[in-house]
């Protein structure tokens, strides 16, 4: 009761500040996002806990626990009490009780159902609405057209407006771009976000104010929207004239939700950006005010004076064991076997002496547990487990590693190019190797004026600064110690290229290069979050990025491939499907193999043609004469852009242009360099996508986010 107290208290709270401050500034997108999150903070804040801390004496706490004036006698009757007057109490009969809490859960319940009842009949009537009407697409939009008079409006995709009235003369444009607007910013699911908490907390009076508000805000998102292309006299007497006396849906955004003067005044209101910032200022404090006041406080209670340590008498007697990886022992430095040990420590009180213990990692783990029992036999019970220099720098080195890369993703690849999630804990110690870490800064080093000399020669050297190729010549310009740090790599004869045919590169850093790449701030120290995800490949190559999803060309290529073999190796790759897919992939991967330069194709895997058994088909030799290439360019083109609409396409036509365009684009790699200027190079218009086991094809720009992400675009 008091966590819904407190939620209902700050929800309320929330509401009168957006309602005092900000609804007054054109600020009507922070205040959409201002008022999602007030609502569902409101449920959050009163979970937060604060710790307050209070501090206590000793002594306070002992009177508290003891009281001195408490005396147990004080509560236990005298001897010469008469114990029959305790016998003699009769009882009061107790009265009938409400029962409250059954009837505040049956009016809940009642609530509940009736609500449920209400969301499920509003979604079910505009669902109706969709079904039973006709769909028009109308300047990208789905319009619902229905057959009674209603004010227009949108939910989720749809526009839903008067089907005589459209028929006449369509849909004014102002008011299809403020039904428009609802739609593309989604302004429905704020709606039903409201909807669906108060079929649960129906008696919240904060979400039915909260609702009101996100609905005005639409409406003002949405006239702001519109008033940019139409003057605001017209666009408000427009308003009054098509929409004065209709109903509209309780789900949908509707220009008819409130008319008043408010929203009319605030189509013409202007903010100045000083105001803005003032009021976006306060929200910080007042949003630290709220939550202050509706968190959950606990109480930490600290004594007043409370020693850090055990401090030990000044007669303890303090011995130094350490154990080296052979198992010898040393006593305070002092080489010393067990049967002098066992002397020396019946010498000693155990009980007052502390034994500072040491043991070499190689040590076996059997060899310390025999010195333990033997400290325990001559009842030394305060030993100090300590670790000699070299443990404490590893196990520094090593702590330090864990939290850079604690709370990243890492992704294994398998040999057969599949991949496990792992966490840090969670790897082996060869695969903790194979991630990059240092937490040692990275030393300057300038180079020498011989070797500086010697990078000038641009027939040996290939030169970057600060990550940019830049002529040998620019060197006249800087000296030596203009730069921070320096590497240089030698290049084999078969990995350098037309671009940069010296045997030798160097990359030079400036200072502030130095620092962003090197630097305690700089990416490489960064610790790694959640967001991160790592690569281990079988290739002895660890990539800061998602392989499985984001891959390089090699990474691709090698994917692709272990798709083809495992095709060609299942039980269903005599299934016509199946050898259509296995002859697609190879088709694929032959051109991109032989697309890959040279120096490259030694970390590929020429791909394996699939028999004639498994595929039934061959390979056909390519064509290699400019006019057979046009006089197939020509074909392709008249088949793509016979009708671009896509939906009028079946998906063997699809299949079929696939075909053609990568044997038109083989062709087009095997011309001359001089044909290739001459013609074009073909392109395919579509996307090949698979979704639930189905390949499918979609214009290019026709592609959601999501899709362009899963394909790299």
């Amino acid at each position: 009761m008091e966590y819904l107290l407190k939620s209902v208290l700050c929800l309320l709270l929330l509401l009168l500040f957006h309602r005092l401050v900000l609804q007054k500034e054109v600020l009507y997108r922070f205040n959409r996002f201002f008022l999602l999150a007030a609502v569902l903070g409101s449920f959050l804040i009163p979970l937060v806990t604060l710790e307050v801390e209070e501090k206590v004496s000793p002594e306070i706490m002992r009177s508290e626990i003891f009281p001195p004036e408490y005396s147990f006698s004080e509560t236990l009757p005298s001897e010469d009490a008469d114990f029959d007057s305790f016998n003699r109490i009769e009882a009061s009969p107790e009265p009938a009780r409400i029962p409250w809490q059954k009837i505040a859960w049956s009016i809940y319940l009642l609530g509940f159902v009736v609500c449920l009842i209400r969301f499920i009949r509003n979604i079910r009537l505009i669902h109706d609405q969709v079904r039973r009407n006709f769909r028009v697409m109308y300047r990208g939009e789905t319009v619902v057209l229905l057959s009674e008079s209603t004010a227009p409006f949108s939910f989720l995709s749809y526009i839903f407006y008067h089907k005589e009235g459209f028929e006449k003369e369509g849909i004014p444009e102002a008011i299809f771009l403020h039904e428009q607007c609802h739609v593309h910013e989604k302004h429905s699911w704020d709606i039903l976000l409201v909807e669906v908490l108060l079929v649960v907390f129906w008696f919240h009076p904060g979400l039915y104010l909260a609702r009101q508000a996100i609905r005005l805000n639409h409406e003002f998102i949405a006239d702001q929207q519109v008033i940019k292309q139409f003057p605001v006299r017209d666009y408000q007497f427009l308003l009054i004239s098509i929409l004065s006396g209709q109903h509209g849906y309780a789900l949908g955004s509707s220009l008819n939700f409130p008319l008043t003067k408010k929203r009319f005044s605030m189509m013409k209101k202007t903010s100045k950006p000083g105001i803005q910032v003032l009021k976006l200022a306060s929200l910080v404090g007042f949003l630290g005010i709220v939550v202050a006041l509706f968190a959950e406080k606990v109480a930490v209670s600290a004594p007043a004076e409370q020693s850090a340590e055990v401090q030990f008498s000044d007669e303890s007697k303090s011995i130094s064991i350490h154990i080296t990886a052979d198992g010898e022992l040393l006593l305070n430095g002092n080489p010393i076997n067990r049967e002098q040990l066992v002397r020396e420590l019946s010498d000693v009180n155990g009980e007052k002496t502390i034994v500072h213990l040491t043991a070499d990692p190689k040590l076996k783990m059997g060899e310390l547990a025999d010195i333990q029992e033997l400290l325990r036999e001559n009842e030394v019970r305060r030993v100090k487990y300590e670790q000699t220099e070299g443990q404490k720098e590893t196990s520094s080195s090593e702590s330090a590693r864990e939290r850079h890369f604690r709370d990243a993703i890492i992704l294994i690849e398998s040999v057969d190019m599949e991949y496990t999630q792992k966490r840090y804990t969670e790897l082996s110690e060869k695969e903790k190797s194979g991630l990059l870490f240092t937490d040692k800064p990275v030393e300057k080093k300038s180079p020498d004026a011989a070797t500086f000399e010697a990078w000038k020669n641009k027939d040996e050297f290939a030169l970057w600064i600060d990550g940019k190729s830049v002529d040998n010549t620019v060197l006249a310009k800087y000296q030596p110690g203009d730069f921070d740090w320096y590497f240089q790599s030698g290049v084999k004869a078969n990995a350098r290229s037309a671009r940069f045919p010296q045997p030798f590169q160097v990359h030079l850093y400036s200072p502030k290069y130095f620092e962003e790449s090197f630097g305690p701030n700089s990416e490489m120290f960064r610790p790694r979050t959640n967001r991160d995800t790592i690569t281990l490949t079988q290739r002895n190559l660890t990539s800061m990025n998602d392989l499985s999803r984001y891959p390089d060309p090699v990474t691709a290529f090698l994917q692709k491939n272990a798709r083809y073999e495992k095709l060609k190796a299942s039980p269903d790759a005599s299934d016509p499907e199946v050898k259509e897919e296995i002859q697609r992939l190879f088709e694929e991967l032959e051109d991109a193999y032989a697309k890959t330069p040279d120096n490259r194709k030694k970390m590929l895997k020429k791909p394996i043609a699939p028999s004639k058994g498994s595929t039934g088909k061959t390979v056909a030799a390519l064509p290699q004469n400019k006019s057979t290439y046009w006089n197939l360019y020509s074909k392709y083109e008249t088949r793509v852009n016979r009708n671009r609409l896509f939906e009028k396409f079946s998906q063997e036509e699809m299949s079929q242009l696939e075909k053609e365009y990568r044997l038109l684009d083989k062709t087009f790699a095997s011309l001359s360099l001089e044909d290739k200027m001459q013609v074009k190079k073909p392109s395919f218009p579509f996307a090949r996508l698979t979704k639930e086991g189905k390949v499918i094809y979609k214009k290019m720009e026709d592609l959601t986010e999501e899709e362009k992400k899963s394909m790299a675009c």
